[in-house]
C-alpha cells in the first residue's frame, strides 16, 4: 500500500478525529508524511444580504481573518497531539463554496497517495457517509478510506473486494492484499448475478452452476495479472474449490494472502455486498467506477450506494 503522503480533511467535529487517530496509525506502519486540511464555507451570501441592510461589515477584512486563525490554532492543536513531529506536513486551511470539491481538488494534487476522513463530519444524516464524504470519493483520483472509527491490525480479519470479473473490478485486489499482508486477513471475493442486468458484465450473469462463474472469475483476474507484469501477482490454486491463494513476487522475496470467492445471486449488488460486509466483513475495497461508458455508470452507481449505506470501513480507487 503506497502511503507515503496522506491528506485527511478535518472540520474539527470528534467524527472526524477519528480520522485524524487513523492516519496517526498510517504513521506508525507506512512512516508517512500527514497534511490536514480545513476548509471554511464561502459565506458571501450574508455578506451581501448585511450591505443590504447597511451593516458595515466586509467578510473579507472582519470574518474570515479570525476564523482563519481560530483554524489554524485548532489544526496545530490536532497536529501536535496525534501526529508525531517528524510526520507532519502541511496545515492547510482553505475557503471555498463547495468543501468537498476543495478537498477532492487537493487531494488530486501529485504529492497525495491517500485520504483518510470520517464517514460523517459534524452534521450528522441518514446516510452512513456525509454527503461531503461520499462526494470526495466521487471526485477524488486517488484512493479513499472513509472510516466511522480508527481501527487497529487486529481489528481487520476479513476484507471483501466486489467483482463483476472486469479489469477495473480486479485491479483493487492489489490494494485488499496489502491491507491483508499488513494486518494477517484474509480476503474474500464477490460476484453477484443480477437477474435483470443489463448483460455487460463481463461474467455470465445466467449461469446456475456457481463453479463455472467461479472458474471464469479466476480466468479473469489472472488476464489482469498478466496484462500487468509489474505487479508481480499470480493465482495459486489450493485444490480447494472456491479458495486460492494470490501471491506476490518481488526482489525481496514472496508473500501470499489466502482469498475465497462467493458468487450470489440478488436482485441488488449493492444489498448484497453491504447486507455480506455488514454482517460477515471488516473492510470493503472497490473501485468507484469503469472507464468509460455502460460500466463507468453501472459500477459507480454501486459504490454510491454502496457508500451511502455501509457501516465498515470502505477503500475506494478510480481506476487508472
Amino acid at each position: 500500500m503506497k502511503a507515503s503522503h496522506i491528506l485527511v480533511p478535518t472540520d474539527f467535529s470528534e467524527a472526524s478525529l477519528e480520522a485524524v487517530k487513523m492516519a496517526a496509525k498510517f504513521v506508525e506502519m507506512y512512516y508517512s508524511t500527514v497534511d490536514l486540511i480545513h476548509v471554511i464555507p464561502l459565506m458571501s451570501y450574508y455578506d451581501e444580504s448585511m450591505q443590504h441592510l447597511g451593516v458595515p461589515f466586509d467578510m473579507e477584512k472582519d470574518l474570515y481573518p479570525k476564523v482563519l486563525k481560530t483554524a489554524n490554532d485548532k489544526l496545530h492543536e490536532i497536529a501536535e497531539e496525534y501526529i508525531p513531529k517528524e510526520h507532519r506536513g502541511q496545515l492547510i486551511n482553505l475557503v471555498g463554496r463547495k468543501p468537498s470539491q476543495v478537498i477532492a481538488n487537493k487531494a488530486n494534487e501529485r504529492q497525495y497517495d491517500l485520504v483518510i476522513m470520517s464517514n460523517k463530519g459534524g452534521h450528522d444524516s441518514d446516510e452512513v457517509r456525509s454527503h461531503i464524504t461520499e462526494k470526495v470519493i466521487r471526485y477524488s483520483e486517488k484512493p479513499v478510506l472513509s472510516i466511522g472509527a480508527s481501527f487497529a491490525e487486529k481489528d481487520i480479519h476479513e476484507i471483501l473486494v466486489p467483482m463483476d470479473g472486469s479489469g477495473d473490478s480486479v485491479a483493487p485486489l492489489v490494494q485488499a492484499f496489502d491491507f491483508a499482508h499488513a494486518f494477517d486477513a484474509g480476503i474474500t471475493l464477490m460476484h453477484i448475478i443480477e437477474p435483470y442486468s443489463l448483460g455487460m458484465e463481463v461474467m455470465p450473469f445466467t449461469v446456475e452452476d456457481d463453479a463455472a462463474v467461479y472458474q471464469s472469475l479466476i480466468s479473469n483476474i489472472n488476464k489482469y495479472f498478466e496484462k500487468h507484469p509489474e505487479l508481480g501477482f499470480t493465482i495459486q490454486r489450493t485444490g480447494v474449490d472456491f479458495e486460492d491463494l494470490l501471491v506476490r513476487e518481488t526482489e525481496s522475496g514472496s508473500s501470499s494472502v489466502k482469498f475465497v470467492s462467493i458468487v450470489k445471486k440478488g436482485f441488488s449488488a449493492h444489498t448484497e455486498i453491504c447486507d455480506y460486509a455488514n454482517s460477515s466483513a471488516d473492510m470493503v475495497v472497490m473501485c468507484t467506477h469503469g472507464r468509460t461508458g455502460i460500466a463507468r455508470i453501472l459500477l459507480g452507481s454501486t459504490t454510491a450506494i454502496v457508500a451511502q449505506h455501509l457501516n465498515k470501513p470502505l477503500l475506494t480507487l478510480r481506476p487508472k
